[in-house]
């Protein structure tokens, strides 16, 4: 477990700088977007009797309607597109932070593998480094729709009760077809936990395969993403209608996909990935 720990504290620290600028500019953003739409709802929006909404307007207590569908609906789809936008890149970093090893100047990998521990220490601080910051970006963006809310409430002078809950607010304004955080329990835990663990698991599953047969690697980890990808879309669209069916087939490949994808990278990483 020391050992585990030593190398997440490694892999972190050789990328901490440009994720906390990532989350700056995360928050940046958030501000940025929360000012805009406040102060420029008077410029291009109108009442249901076509005059124009003043600040006036939305200060008085015919405002919240306006608030929610003007302001905090079209701040929650600016802030989620970044906040994806933020976790892409992190899931990208899922392969960066196995091909800088490979090919940098220092050839960091060789020491890696050559330490007297198991390999799969590796893959597990490395798989623990990416899925922190993915978890780190979900969470600092529940804060900082907090913030964006408090900024509102502040200058509107909203005065409604549960304003400031961002599940109430924010998240229940939302498409679920594309939305990437959501309100309920069961779709938080199926969708912004165990699916970025079994994303980041996968596309850890394709580096291995690529490392492992150089040649047609490539194209062999590909296939496996792509397939994964295809047969989750295949199952959702198959049972999409029976919701309790859905949940549980999900649930099932979900186990499926992680226990295939961990043993597949163990034996990999163990027998063939090499210099």
């Amino acid at each position: 477990m020391n050992n585990i720990l030593t190398l997440y504290d490694m892999e972190f620290k050789r990328i901490y700088k440009i994720y906390f600028t990532l989350i700056g500019l995360l928050f940046t953003s958030n501000i940025g977007a929360t000012l805009y739409k406040i102060f420029f709802i008077t410029r291009r929006t109108v009442d249901n009797e076509g005059n124009p909404i003043t600040m006036h307007t939305l200060k008085s207590s015919e405002g919240l309607e306006y608030i929610n569908t003007y302001i905090v609906g079209d701040l929650g789809s600016m802030t989620k597109m970044a906040m994806a936008f933020a976790v892409l890149l992190c899931l990208l970093y899922s392969l960066v932070i196995w091909y800088r090893d490979y090919f940098s100047k220092s050839k960091t990998i060789a020491t890696l593998l050559m330490l007297p521990q198991k390999r799969f220490n590796i893959y597990i601080s490395k798989f623990l480094t990416v899925i922190m910051m993915i978890f780190g970006i979900i969470a600092s963006q529940f804060l900082f729709w907090f913030i964006d809310l408090f900024i509102i409430k502040i200058i509107l002078n909203v005065n409604a009760e549960g304003f400031l809950n961002v599940f109430q607010t924010m998240l229940i304004r939302q498409n679920r077809f594309w939305n990437l955080v959501f309100n309920q329990p069961i779709d938080f835990v199926m969708i912004d936990v165990l699916g970025v663990i079994l994303a980041v698991t996968m596309l850890f599953t394709g580096v291995m395969i690529e490392r492992s047969f150089r040649k047609v690697g490539a194209v062999l980890g590909a296939i496996y993403v792509v397939a994964s990808i295809v047969l989750y879309i295949y199952v959702t669209t198959s049972y999409g209608i029976y919701s309790d069916i859905l949940l549980k087939v999900h649930l099932l490949y979900y186990l499926v996909m992680f226990i295939v994808s961990t043993l597949i990278s163990i034996n990999l990483l163990n027998k063939r990935v090499s210099l």
